[in-house]
């Protein structure tokens, strides 16, 4: 049997600045793998993934999936950030949804600890919302930059998802 965790926390901080980015390049894609930052997921206290991450690209994968949840229209499908920064065709962070989407196992190619730990799904929902809305605010305010731009237009591996009413697969 799978214990759950009860705490899970993000900490972030910006690695490169405004100046990083050109003003011609404000809503050019090719910005998004340049707002980098370290993140840290902590479980119950305890550093389970930490490295330097493009931030926007991950709050672009991030929005996506609660959008396809908030929907309320499809099945809550797995969470999987790839990063085009790195070759290796494996997520570097997941979010796998099991007994009947009441449970999710927490999973990274690049943990810390060698553990993948439970949360109840709408904890993690909740979390991740709150994660997605603070990303937004503090890349808007720290790059002076919009985010809305990059939604749907930076390419993001596609993610399959079922629909409730018919059940039919779904390609976002």
């Amino acid at each position: 049997m799978d214990s759950i965790s009860n705490q899970l926390e993000f900490v972030y901080h910006f690695t490169t600045d405004e100046s990083y980015i050109p003003k011609k390049w404000k809503k050019d894609s090719a910005i998004v793998l340049r707002v980098d930052g370290d993140f840290d997921i902590k479980v119950d206290g305890i550093s389970y993934f930490r490295d330097d991450i493009a931030l926007l690209e991950f709050y672009l994968y991030l929005e996506r999936w609660l959008a396809i949840i908030e929907s309320g229209k499809y099945d809550i499908p797995e969470f999987h950030y790839y990063t085009l920064e790195i070759d290796e065709d494996e997520p570097l962070i997941s979010i796998i949804p099991f007994d009947n989407n009441d449970k999710v196992r927490l999973t990274s190619i690049w943990r810390k600890e060698p553990f993948d730990p439970v949360f109840k799904m709408d904890y993690i929902v909740n979390r991740l919302t709150d994660l997605r809305d603070q990303l937004k605010k503090d890349i808007e305010a720290h790059y002076n930059i919009s985010v809305e731009p990059f939604i749907d237009k930076f390419p993001i591996r596609a993610l399959a998802v079922i629909d409730k009413k018919r059940g039919k697969t779904k390609w976002f």
